[in-house]
């Protein structure tokens, strides 16, 4: 059974009797790497959302670092990247970030998930287009002095038309303290070059030597060889998302990075999570 399955059974008792603000938790999701993830529902709008659960072991720093880290994520308006809707502390230990909900009635569908629903491997094209939605998010990103740093295939959100959103950009990072901004970028570079041979070739990117893509794929252009091993080399390797783009093998449109739209979301005080019998909420 998938993990896009499993999103569908889970649910427990204390999700689903839950809501605060405005919204009312339907039932737990799979967690993400740095939060839980809850189906959220909108009453009055009728709109799904996923709500982020943030769980603080250093509450003193890191609701700081947290702060400044969602209101910049909240700022961006750039494709691929979903969206931060609202953001509030709800206790001096966490706090719940709101974002759009890609998936349907089944859960969520992550690229790890469309990954095991096409057998373990996709096409060139299909995977030129996942470098295309990442490499030019995340390049609009670093303009607007947004990094991330490295990406997990599981903070990949797909929706029903193929499109990719990468969530939670730049907090989990963020949070972890002060880190060398280009250091990051690379990373971050890297790990999109690693989640493209695993689609690929269907197997992960090794550390110590590469398997070239045409030892692995039949009838796969040589120019994928020395494109992965220029992405990968954690040495030299392309210096920014541009780079990276322009030397994407197939690649047919021309390298422009979207416009950064930048809007305001006000943080929201939620108030204390409860019962959605009580109709009482504290706004803190």
């Amino acid at each position: 059974m998938s993990n896009f399955a499993r999103d569908h059974e889970i649910e427990t008792e204390s999700a689903s009797s839950l809501a605060f603000g405005p919204y009312e938790l339907v039932r737990t999701l799979r967690a993400a790497k740095s939060a839980e993830r809850h189906l959220a529902l909108h009453p009055e709008l009728l709109t799904n959302h996923v709500a982020y659960r943030i769980r603080f072991t250093n509450p003193r720093t890191q609701r700081r670092r947290f702060l400044e880290a969602v209101e910049k994520a909240a700022a961006l308006d750039i494709a691929h990247i979903l969206k931060v809707e609202q953001f509030s502390f709800t206790s001096q230990q966490e706090a719940w970030v709101i974002s759009p909900y890609t998936g349907n009635h089944d859960g969520l569908l992550l690229l790890s998930d469309l990954l095991a629903v096409k057998g373990g491997k996709m096409e060139a094209i299909e995977v030129v287009r996942v470098l295309d939605h990442l490499l030019e998010a995340v390049g609009a990103a670093h303009n607007a002095g947004v990094v991330n740093g490295t990406i997990q295939i599981d903070e990949i959100h797909v929706d029903r038309a193929g499109s990719l959103s990468i969530e939670l950009y730049g907090v989990a990072t963020a949070m972890q303290g002060e880190q060398d901004m280009d250091e990051l970028r690379l990373a971050e570079l890297r790990s999109i070059a690693s989640i493209a041979y695993k689609l690929l070739t269907g197997v992960d990117a090794s550390e110590d030597v590469l398997i070239e893509p045409t030892r692995l794929v039949q009838k796969l252009d040589n120019s994928w060889n020395a494109f992965f091993a220029e992405a990968l080399d954690p040495v030299g390797g392309f210096q920014t998302s541009t780079e990276m783009l322009a030397a994407i093998p197939g690649r047919r449109t021309s390298v422009a990075m979207p416009e950064v739209r930048v809007r305001t979301v006000n943080a929201f005080g939620f108030g204390r999570l409860r019962s959605k019998n009580n109709a009482t909420t504290r706004s803190r």
